[in-house]
């Protein structure tokens, strides 16, 4: 397997059209989620086996087709998905 080095690491800059696309991004994922779950009245459980599954779908796809190693790759990925669960586990919640 092509052992093409991973993207940056997160401490790497990106240029800031990218940060933001990437935010509206989340933030536009995140509405249709929380739409289609209250619409269908989905609990919070399947939604986030259903986000994680999309998640894990695309993540190896971008590997593959970029020549990524794999295991490596899922390390990224994993290493990301937790700093984004820290942040924000740690933000007040509103109700």
């Amino acid at each position: 397997m092509n052992k093409s080095p991973l993207p940056p690491p997160h401490s790497a800059p990106l240029p800031a059209e990218e940060v933001h696309a990437g935010r509206r991004l989340t933030e536009a994922l995140v509405q249709v989620a929380a739409e289609h779950a209250r619409d269908q009245k989905v609990p919070d459980s399947v939604v986030v086996a259903a986000l994680s599954s999309a998640l894990g779908c695309i993540a190896a796809s971008v590997a593959r087709a970029n020549g990524f190693d794999l295991a490596r790759y899922e390390e990224f990925v994993a290493a990301h998905f937790v700093r984004v669960f820290q942040s924000e586990s740690a933000r007040p919640v509103f109700h």
